[in-house]
């Protein structure tokens, strides 16, 4: 699988996740590949929230999604699957929530649109926590859902 903002110049492999020992996503180590949460819908769901995340940065530096707080509502993202069909998506928001205040729920969510779930970190930098504040919430609905 990929994940492509033409607009912003990203294109990342994505990889299929599941949990960490601590319960949350498993994420790749390296920012520049993502992860799906592979116990969640996929790009070809009839209904559900497909979820990619991958780590703002690393050591390396920024990652690409650390470009993606500066989309807007209307841009696309597409999400290529594992057999080369390309998923188009309309953002519909882009927000920043600080992490103990995520809408886990609704961003898991298994049932109503197709719609896809691009996260990554944002907020402050806390070097005793080594984590960051907030996380970034891009949410897109599947261009061909009804």
């Amino acid at each position: 699988m990929r994940v492509a903002v033409e607009e912003l110049g990203i294109d990342v492999p994505v990889v299929p996740v599941g949990v960490d020992g601590g319960g949350a996503m498993d994420l790749p180590n390296d920012a520049r590949t993502a992860g799906w949460y592979r116990h969640g819908p996929g790009p070809t769901s009839a209904a559900g929230t497909t979820v990619v995340a991958a780590h703002v940065d690393d050591e390396a530096g920024a990652g690409p999604f650390a470009r993606l707080r500066s989309l807007a509502a209307g841009a696309e993202v597409v999400v290529t699957d594992a057999d080369g069909t390309r998923h188009a998506y309309a953002v519909t928001e882009v927000r920043s929530v600080p992490k103990p205040e995520v809408p886990l729920d609704d961003v898991f969510d298994r049932t109503g649109g197709p719609r896809l779930v691009l996260v990554t970190c944002g907020g402050a930098w806390d070097g005793e926590r080594r984590s960051y504040s907030d996380n970034v919430l891009v949410t897109a609905r599947r261009a061909d859902a009804p």
